[in-house]
């Protein structure tokens, strides 16, 4: 008797030790997978504030006075994996008019006012489809495909303002850094090695915020080159033509070299314009240092000739400027401080040499 009931307790003991192995079992099993990230926002909000501080004076800026440069806002989101949107506006755009004269006699009237479309604060406003890892189109109003330092954020400019053939509108600059409307291919291929941009829009970025007033239209392209033995080193050339008569006729030409890594940046940039009958030319060359990872020193030489052939007024001369200053980085590059000093001078002597203080505060989000 004795060993049966031994024999019954060591059954129910084996039975209680599986059951309660196999809760064990099921208590340790490996905790559910984390939920998915919340998807991204329907639409995303960028934008660049900068104010500017001028003191002195240039042949086109006034002297000692505040500026809002910038009020970018910047839109866009995403359609589908493939199709996505873009839209972005420039708040701080002055509203401009545009004069039609006649002769009159011997005075010269006005004979109609219109506002300047380009004035208007619409900056872009583009869809973007992929159709391969290679190949994206881009419809709609968008900055042209001209120069390095054209297609480059503002924000990411070393200098406060643009280099001259871009930054002097009123002597005939502006051929770069410009929106147009159009239709624009572009990509990478040779695993990354060549950039390539290729569009065909109404104008050469005189028709934004409007539509073609000829039936010519502008081919513009951009292509880079990035070499594999040197890390941070590209070349690149772009340019741009759009027919038709001899006062409707655009031509741009140019080339371009960077060499770019966490402390140093070294730029230079030639283009030639023709319009009409009035030939420009401008180059410039760029060094920025990063001595800290919060401080930046910046130098540039800059020449532009609004029109070669022609010296008799400020409106045509050739400029040259000596830009030197320094960046401050606060939080990682969101808050910039910059000073630059600006010496401008004229070979012809058509206009004395001048000189400028430039200050901007400016914040990205």
């Amino acid at each position: 008797m004795p060993f049966s009931r031994l024999t019954t307790f060591l059954a129910v003991a084996f039975v209680a030790g599986r059951l309660g192995a196999q809760d064990t079992t099921t208590a340790e099993k490996p905790p559910a997978p984390p939920p998915p990230p919340p998807p991204a926002p329907a639409v995303q909000l960028d934008g660049l504030l900068q104010i500017w501080y001028l003191d002195g004076h240039t042949i086109t800026n006034a002297h000692d006075t505040y500026r809002i440069r910038r009020a970018d806002i910047k839109l866009s989101g995403v359609i589908s994996p493939r199709v996505r949107w873009h839209v972005s506006l420039d708040g701080a755009k002055l509203l401009n008019l545009t004069k039609t004269t006649t002769v009159a006699g011997d005075s010269t009237v006005v004979r109609d006012v219109a506002v300047d479309q380009r004035s208007r604060i619409l900056q872009e406003a583009s869809i973007n489809v992929t159709v391969a890892p290679a190949l994206r189109f881009d419809v709609g109003q968008q900055i042209i495909p001209l120069s390095l330092e054209g297609v480059t954020a503002a924000s990411q400019i070393e200098t406060i303002e643009r280099t001259m053939f871009i930054a002097e509108r009123t002597r005939g600059g502006g051929i770069s850094d410009v929106r147009d409307i159009g239709a624009e291919a572009r990509g990478s291929v040779a695993n990354g090695y060549v950039d390539y941009q290729l569009g065909l829009f109404n104008e050469m970025g005189d028709s934004q915020n409007s539509t073609d007033q000829n039936d010519q239209k502008a081919t513009i392209g951009r292509v880079i080159f990035h070499l594999p033995t040197v890390s941070g080193l590209q070349l690149g050339a772009s340019g741009g033509t759009e027919g038709g008569s001899l006062t409707q006729r655009h031509e741009r030409a140019g080339g371009e070299a960077q060499f770019r890594n966490r402390w140093l940046t070294l730029r230079s940039e030639v283009m030639g314009a023709r319009d009409g009958g009035v030939r420009r030319l401008g180059y410039y060359g760029l060094g920025a240092v990063r001595l800290t990872p919060d401080i930046e020193l910046v130098a540039r030489w800059d020449d532009w000739d609004p029109d070669l052939h022609n010296e008799s007024n400020g409106l045509a001369a050739e400029e040259r400027q000596i830009v030197a200053g320094a960046n401050y980085f606060i939080e990682g590059g969101a808050t910039r401080l910059a000073a630059n000093l600006v010496r401008s001078t004229f070979p012809s002597g058509v206009v004395p040499s001048s000189t400028l203080i430039l200050l901007a505060l400016q914040v990205v989000w």
